[in-house]
């Protein structure tokens, strides 16, 4: 199969590019994006798609005169083929220093933003980059060298949404096709392209894995390596494509606060999930606060499901992009650190007994219910509870139990400590982060703590041999945030 109809095929089994729309072409220079450009520009006059194609080329700012030689060869060839070309002058190492990024992901985001925004005012549908097979098989080895899940093994797909509200995507065209192809093809048409000699600098990972690791697996074990990785790639995709409708599914029942800095996930639902849906909740979390997702490695991942288990409540887990993960309670909140908000406008509320009472200030809900007689299974059921479940002696208790949230000077006997403590130290024994203190309900009888929500009931209140009547509480997320 010749190397045209290859792309066309590309083309039309992914649905890169539709009629009459318009693609702007990333094009470097380099041999890979100007066989795209070449190529494109012919599929689309063969085939008669009347495909708008225009040209975008980023000076990085990166290589002094080579780099000013590679923005002037795009422009010339550009004008042989009569394409609009569109060019830009960046700082990539201005923001390297201000962001602290790799010099290859400061470069990365500057071109993915302006390509974004030419897009735009040319009201363009695809940016297309020169990604080839090969790149295909090298991004799969790294993420698996580094450590990766699923999603990172799929590789990069062929086309993907960039913006929801420009109808915006990136695509792919030579995924499928081969470096040896691409240099056949420009060889045979003495089409020239400039040569990056960065890419042959082997201390850059990426570099080593082409010049060295993979010559040596092809000469040695596989000859086809870089094939049997894109069709583990291909593989990983379709089963990522139905865990991640799952956890679609799943994400609303989770989620209890998305906003423009946090997402609030419920702990006691989160933790119900199998790990491979929780890493795509992870993934839907940073996509709403970033607009796409960063790169995490494996250890993130159990860095922040760890948080869900009986140790997390002391750590806070840093991630990319400034972002951070931290348990709060019965929270788990993936967001930007600010200034702490204003602690909620909540004084108190009477709890019903039996039935439900909501907060919706802090967006939980109380059950309570009675039971009486002597209780068969209480005990068993006591070691097997959640944090978010408790059971009180009512025997013990005046009523009528009032919710509140905290005040100076409060004092509480917590079930198992020998006498009174100061809730302030409590809160600090159990490592709740300050911000959380002010959020905490507390459960009292005549203003004696009985309940500190979601951590531990009063030991005057706790069960014995000879309860007869219990009051069984649980607390969760409000079914309808602020009903």
């Amino acid at each position: 199969m010749n190397l045209l109809k290859k792309v066309f095929l590309t083309v039309e089994g992914y649905d890169l590019v539709r009629k009459d729309e318009t693609v702007l072409c990333a094009v470097s220079g380099g041999p890979d994006s100007v066989a795209m450009l070449h190529l494109l520009r012919e599929v689309n006059e063969i085939q008669q798609l009347g495909w708008k194609v225009h040209a975008g080329h980023v000076h990085h700012g990166l290589r002094g005169k080579a780099a000013d030689e590679d923005q002037e060869f795009v422009r010339n060839l550009c004008g042989k083929l009569q394409v609009p070309f569109h060019t830009v002058k960046v700082d990539a190492a201005g923001l390297k220093e201000r962001e602290r990024l790799s010099t290859e992901e400061a470069a990365r985001d500057l071109r993915y933003e302006w390509l974004k925004k030419t897009s735009y005012e040319l009201k363009a549908q695809k940016i297309a980059v020169a990604h080839n097979l090969d790149d295909q098989a090298e991004t799969i080895l790294h993420r698996i060298i580094r450590g990766t899940g699923l999603r990172g093994l799929k590789g990069m797909p062929p086309i993907r949404l960039l913006s929801k509200k420009h109808d915006l995507f990136l695509v792919r065209p030579l995924i499928e096709v081969e470096r040896y192809e691409i240099e056949s093809y420009l060889r045979e048409r003495s089409i020239p392209y400039r040569t990056d000699l960065t890419n042959f600098d082997t201390s850059i990972t990426r570099n080593k894995l082409r010049h060295k690791l993979f010559p040596m697996i092809e000469s040695e074990f596989n000859p086809r390596v870089k094939m049997s990785l894109v069709k583990l790639g291909q593989t990983a995709g379709s089963f990522y494509i139905l865990l991640r409708e799952i956890a679609n599914e799943v994400y609303e029942n989770t989620k209890m606060l998305s906003g423009e800095n946090e997402v609030c996930l419920s702990v006691e639902e989160f933790a119900k999930l199998p790990p491979a849906i929780q890493t795509l909740i992870i993934d839907k979390a940073l996509q709403s606060l970033l607009g796409r997702l960063p790169n995490l490695n494996f250890e993130h991942y159990l860095e922040i499901i760890s948080l869900c288990g009986e140790q997390g409540y002391a750590k806070a887990v840093r991630l990319p992009k400034g972002l951070e993960a931290r348990r709060e309670s019965y929270v788990l909140k993936i967001y930007r650190p600010t200034t702490p908000p204003p602690p909620p406008k909540f004084t108190k509320k009477r709890l019903k007994i039996p039935g439900t009472t909501a907060i919706p200030r802090l967006n939980l809900q109380i059950e309570a219910e009675v039971l009486e007689g002597k209780i068969v299974g209480l005990k068993e059921y006591i070691r097997n509870k959640d944090y978010t479940e408790e059971v009180i002696d009512l025997e013990k208790v005046k009523g009528p139990l009032v919710l509140r949230l905290r005040r100076n000077g409060d004092i509480f006997s917590p079930l198992g400590a020998r006498g009174k403590v100061k809730l302030k130290k409590f809160f600090i024994d159990n490592k709740v982060p300050k911000p959380v203190r002010d959020r905490v309900p507390i459960l009292t009888d005549e203003d004696k703590i009985i309940w500190v929500v979601g951590y531990r009931i009063g030991d005057d209140v706790k069960i014995t041999d000879n309860t007869l009547r219990a009051l069984k509480l649980k607390v969760s997320r409000m079914e309808e945030e602020g009903s």
